[in-house]
């Protein structure tokens, strides 16, 4: 199976807790925080030569590395109180396209001969929230009567959409398995998909210690997700509307002819098909191109709703 044993262990009917990184950094920061504080340990690993390829270099101090192999790694923990165990799996990177899904049956088997409980794995979900709001939590189960258990604990449920990456296909491929799981999602705010938002990770945490029934202590990731918040800050000024102040009514009501515009038409039309192909192929690259090309003509502002609807179209 090319799974590196660390050490043989026998579990108690443990809950499997998987991450990989995603939007906002939410799934893996909830899923190591959890691991730190329980003090887990290295169980297995395996091997990344058949599910993962460069796909870049690093520069460090002016010299360019070697390639990176990502890490994919399980811990576990064993419960004093001999309640449900824990089995983790941190993954540092996706696989590479089309073996998502034989990676995600080489994990869950694995994993199933533990006899775990449940697979539970960490996302986010971006929205139009104020960064300064307190992030919701969404469960989105494989089953039913996991969606009663988990309206004790006041989250938040998904009607209907789509996860990429491996933190929903493995509970998709669980359920396949006839393995009972759920995605638990932190509300994030749509520019910070591509930036840490650990305020989100902090709600998932704090309902994971009533899931597990684990008394974890959200004190450090508070303070990390307090200068996080400190450090966007900024960058919520910007992009958001609301904390720009308004321009005089003149202003707003001014109409510039055509003929006028700093901007030539023909930027206008290469922007709109710069839109077209990021609803298109939905990528992080094609994006950003767009934001460059609207940042480079001073147009962001005036696009900004409809570059924000690109996201939650995602």
């Amino acid at each position: 199976m090319n799974v590196s044993i660390a050490q043989q262990m026998k579990l108690n009917r443990p809950i499997f807790l998987a991450a990989w990184p995603g939007m906002g950094n939410v799934g893996i920061t909830a899923i190591s925080y959890i691991k730190e504080k329980l003090g887990a340990s290295l169980l297995a690993e395996i091997a990344p030569a058949e599910y993962f390829a460069p796909t870049g270099a690093v520069v460090t101090d002016q010299i360019l590395q070697t390639p990176d192999s990502p890490d994919n790694q399980f811990f576990y923990f064993k419960c004093p109180e001999k309640k449900h165990d824990i089995l983790f799996f941190i993954g540092t990177a996706q696989p590479v396209p089309h073996m998502e899904y034989a990676f995600a049956k080489k994990i869950l088997n694995f994993a199933r001969g533990f006899d775990i409980n449940q697979v539970i794995t960490f996302a986010a979900t971006p929205s139009d929230m104020d960064y300064k709001d307190t992030p919701r939590v969404f469960a989105v189960p494989n089953h039913p009567d996991l969606m009663k258990t988990m309206m004790e604990y006041h989250v938040h449920f998904l009607k209907e959409g789509t996860i990429a990456g491996m933190n929903g296909l493995l509970v998709s491929v669980a359920a396949e398995m006839g393995l009972m799981g759920m995605v638990m999602l932190g509300e994030i705010p749509f520019f910070t998909a591509q930036i840490e938002f650990p305020k989100a990770s902090v709600e998932i945490v704090s309902v994971m210690t009533k899931v597990l029934s684990q008394n974890i202590d959200l004190v450090d990731l508070e303070l990390y997700a307090n200068k996080k918040d400190k450090e966007i800050a900024p960058l919520a000024q910007l992009l958001t509307k609301d904390n720009q102040s308004s321009p005089p009514p003149d202003v707003q009501e001014k109409v510039v002819p055509e003929s006028e515009s700093k901007v030539p038409e023909s930027v206008h039309l290469i922007i709109e098909k710069m839109f077209r192909q990021a609803e298109y192929d939905d990528t992080y690259k094609s994006k950003m191109r767009l934001k460059e090309e609207l940042d480079k003509w001073g147009l962001f502002d005036e696009y900004l709703d409809r570059f924000l609807d690109l996201f939650k179209k995602s």
